[in-house]
């Protein structure tokens, strides 16, 4: 009953909701009256232990279901701060990372590295701007469209991010010392004033601040190859400030940092790192 009212407290404090929280518990005790069953503790239980659960799961459960109990499995290792012998197995096999994701030093390299290469003006003052609001920040095209100037707070170091119609909160961010520098100097030499939006005249139309994101992605495969740095796509960078901020935040302010309304859509940021896990499942592939 203890470890059952810490795991409670554990889903409350990461913010799932009740009808999220009273299905992990119930996935968790059955896989502990599974171990039980076997006189097997939940500190002994091996990997070989957890795959032979996944097992007799499969006779009589759906692969969703089956996932569903490997996820308050994994959830409940580390609410007891135990190895997560459970993290990312699923009977679809191990969740590996979509993208390549970089480093602090990696991300840093790669902005100071950027040179606009735009024919457009308007593009050409902004882009950079623009790969610093994705780099440092992790916004994406529909973030910096909702940025409007008041928004701004440069005597702070700040800019807030309107929330979304759906699924982004609004959040307020500390930017970069150098980002201070750039955003001022682009709002009085280069900024259009007639718009209300920061990126302005772009962010006035989706579709013009598409075109420069877009233009910009081009940009941005085009220094990976220079770097020899695997860079498919903006959103890696995006990606990678979200990890770095798990890893040094932890789930519940890099949710805030991200806008994300539900903790469990930050999670799917995580990185698979233990060889271990990895080894393992190439030995016994059980799960295809």
């Amino acid at each position: 009953m203890k470890n059952e009212n810490n795991f409670e407290e554990y889903l409350i404090k990461n913010g799932f909701v009740e009808k999220t929280r009273q299905r992990m518990l119930y996935c968790s005790n059955h896989y502990c009256t599974w171990l039980t069953e076997r006189n097997i503790t939940i500190e002994e239980a091996t990997y070989k232990d957890l795959l032979n659960y996944i097992g007799d799961l499969q006779k009589e459960k759906s692969k969703p279901v089956i996932n569903e109990h490997l996820r308050a499995v994994s959830h409940y290792y580390r609410s007891l701060q135990l190895p997560d012998i459970a993290y990312q197995v699923r009977v679809r096999g191990i969740e590996k990372p979509q993208q390549i994701l970089f480093t602090e030093d990696e991300l840093n390299h790669i902005y100071n590295s950027y040179e606009p290469q735009a024919q457009k003006g308007f593009w050409r003052n902004s882009d950079k701007i623009l790969l610093g609001f994705i780099i440092y920040q992790a916004l994406d095209e529909r973030d910096i469209l909702r940025i409007e100037l008041e928004d701004l707070q440069l005597a702070k170091g700040e800019i807030k991010i309107p929330a979304g119609q759906k699924r982004k909160e609004a959040r307020t961010l500390k930017l970069e010392a150098f980002q201070i520098l750039q955003l001022h100097n682009y709002i009085e030499n280069h900024r259009d004033k007639n718009g209300n939006k920061l990126i302005s005249p772009q962010a006035e139309k989706f579709d013009n601040l598409h075109d420069q994101i877009t233009n910009l992605n081009r940009q941005i495969r085009t220094l990976g190859e220079t770097l020899q740095m695997d860079i498919r796509r903006l959103s890696q960078l995006k990606q990678s400030r979200i990890t770095l901020w798990i890893k040094q935040h932890g789930l519940r302010k890099t949710q805030y940092y991200g806008g994300f309304k539900r903790v469990e859509n930050v999670e799917r940021y995580r990185q698979q790192d233990s060889e271990d896990l990895r080894q393992y499942v190439l030995e016994f592939h059980p799960l295809k």
